[in-house]
């Protein structure tokens, strides 16, 4: 679902991840022709390129240029599709599927049948929790978790949720959360701070509750409000209107430490819906890597985490973030940098061998 040279997510993680465990990965990039013109240019045909050791990305053009998430693929851009990726992983006698998106299943499919390579499904959203998807898409799934050898899901809410539409999915169903490379942000230290920074990073999209920032920033005119991410919705883009709201925009990955270090707090401002509900936002495993105190809406798996987060509704909401800026507990400091070192993508990374192992074994 995710371009790599966009922001880096869960597939690329995994992806990295596996390379790291002696895994080659071959990573497809979603836009079928409308890639990005640096750091390279494609033509017509299929191509590979190198993303770092181990990691190659896929490029595949197709003359229609489609919007990935709008509509599914026609058969012959199957073809092309399932084509390209035969050639790419072409000589590799131990092989496994990993498919992120519906939209992939019938070329992926079938390269699974050439192969005899098991498919793997990485369920990490409630697809029909977004707006905007196309409903062919959404459907797709339905199939995808029917044919899968795998079904890996990336929050407990998520896996029950797809288990009490598909009982049947109970023997094959994996639970793999998100995680963190927790060394990765550690490399950046916190400079001086003129007050208290309430820091945000990941998707600036319409679940993110723009009116619970609002309220803060107007109580607290003191601190600073950092949101660090694409601007999606109108409402969030307003909050610039604010003297203490800086919207710092898309931040790459290796200059996110640098902007988190600052953070006096970690946010995770999300409405609570059916989408949100089946999350496992990464920016916690993120947060904690730094020590940081974390205030969020009621989501699952945040929740779970007891006294590292603070938990609030629309009526608690500043009054927990008043709570985490004045916190001084060495003890949840360490704590939760001890469980950002254990949830590690790493660790991720060889549950998901692990899962592939048994389906094979299967």
């Amino acid at each position: 679902m995710t371009d790599w040279h966009t922001r880096i997510q869960r597939s690329q993680h995994l992806a990295l991840n596996l390379a790291k465990l002696g895994h080659e990965s071959v990573y497809l990039n979603p836009h079928l022709g409308r890639e990005y013109q640096y750091p390279w240019r494609w033509g017509e045909e299929p191509a590979v390129c190198e993303l770092a050791p181990g990691v190659s990305e896929l490029h595949v053009h197709l003359p229609r240029e489609p919007v990935f998430h709008e509509r599914m693929l026609s058969a012959s851009e199957e073809q092309r599709l399932e084509r390209a990726l035969r050639e790419a992983v072409s000589g590799q006698d131990r092989l496994a599927v990993v498919v992120s998106f519906p939209l992939w299943l019938p070329a992926a499919a079938k390269l699974c049948e050439r192969s005899g390579a098991p498919l793997v499904y990485d369920c990490h959203d409630l697809l029909d929790g977004f707006t905007g998807m196309a409903p062919e898409i959404v459907a797709k799934e339905a199939e995808l978790l029917d044919r899968c050898d795998v079904a890996v899901f990336s929050s407990a809410h998520l896996m029950q949720q797809m288990l009490e539409r598909s009982p049947m999915l109970q023997s094959k169903a994996v639970l793999i959360r998100n995680g963190v490379d927790s060394e990765h942000f550690r490399v950046a230290s916190p400079g001086a701070r003129d007050g208290p920074v309430i820091g945000y990073a990941g998707a600036l999209e319409e679940w993110f509750d723009a009116d619970l920032i609002e309220r803060a920033a107007r109580a607290h005119p003191e601190w600073r409000f950092v949101l660090i991410g694409r601007v999606e919705h109108p409402r969030i883009q307003g909050l610039s209107a604010l003297p203490n709201v800086h919207l710092r925009g898309e931040v790459p990955y290796a200059d996110l430490p640098t902007h988190v270090a600052e953070f006096t707090v970690g946010l995770i401002p999300f409405a609570v819906n059916q989408l949100t509900l089946a999350a496992d936002p990464i920016k916690l495993y993120e947060y904690f890597s730094l020590g940081l105190p974390v205030v969020s809406t009621a989501l699952p798996e945040v929740e779970r985490h007891g006294d590292l987060v603070y938990v609030a509704d629309r009526q608690s909401f500043i009054a927990q973030l008043e709570a985490a800026a004045s916190e001084h507990d060495d003890d949840r400091r360490r704590r939760r940098m001890a469980l950002a070192d254990a949830e590690s993508w790493s660790q991720r990374a060889a549950a998901l061998i692990a899962a592939v192992d048994s389906a094979n074994r299967r």
